[in-house]
């Protein structure tokens, strides 16, 4: 009945989230100033990292779920994150048998004294853990949506609270103003001279990696500002 209950929960998402979402709003009252900030993302290397493989749906805390047949779902950290945080050096993973709640938190990631704490999307119990990350946190960075991946989680409970997912063209959207959004937070994190480091050479997309040239108050700012979306 759970497996059934959580595909029903990604339908009705789908179905009756549209209209809703702040991004949405703000597109319908500034049409043509989000096309061209759209537009201008795109020309400056944001296409490739805002795709989405195919069967992966985005919540609003930036985990990526991949449902399977039996209602498991595999688990991991978006493009953003990837982008963000870079090469961490740690990632601490949830236990086998952990029973996690949505919205509180389920892995962590630590570099140099800073860390950012991911919250769960869904209510459930941790079946099984990607062990390679101990020894290789990279994979995180490197390959978000594949060898990357965090934890499987078998869910316990439909939470029809919990923070919206999304998944294909509407994840893509979703995400593309989310890295707008982090491009400008980044901006605003270092002074004016400072600015063109904290870019890559791709045209303005902040550079892999950047949150960790900042300190742990940018980390938790961050967290406040993108990890924790209603």
């Amino acid at each position: 009945m759970v497996a059934i209950f959580v595909a029903f929960m990604f339908v009705s998402l789908v179905l009756t989230d549209l209209g809703i979402e702040k991004w949405h709003a703000w597109r319908l009252a500034h049409p043509a100033r989000a096309t061209r900030r759209i537009t201008e993302a795109m020309a400056h290397g944001f296409e490739a990292w805002c795709q989405v493989p195919e069967g992966v749906h985005l919540s609003s805390q930036h985990t990526w779920m991949k449902p399977d047949p039996t209602g498991g779902l595999e688990i991991g950290a978006d493009a953003l994150i990837a982008r963000a945080v870079g090469a961490v050096r740690r990632v601490i993973l949830p236990k086998v048998g952990d029973q996690v709640t949505a919205g509180q938190p389920l892995f962590r990631l630590e570099h140099k004294g800073c860390t950012v704490t991911i919250p769960a999307a869904m209510t459930g119990r941790v079946m099984a853990v990607n062990t390679r990350l101990a020894e290789e946190p990279e994979l995180l960075s490197s390959d978000p949506y594949g060898s990357g991946w965090i934890c499987y989680l078998n869910p316990t409970l439909v939470d029809h609270s919990a923070p919206s997912v999304r998944f294909g063209e509407r994840a893509t959207m979703w995400l593309q103003s989310e890295f707008v959004r982090f491009q400008e937070f980044i901006f605003a994190q270092v002074p004016p001279d400072l600015a063109l480091g904290a870019t890559s050479q791709d045209g303005g997309l902040p550079a892999i990696g950047c949150l960790v040239e900042l300190g742990p108050a940018a980390w938790s700012d961050f967290e406040a500002k993108f990890l924790h979306q209603a």
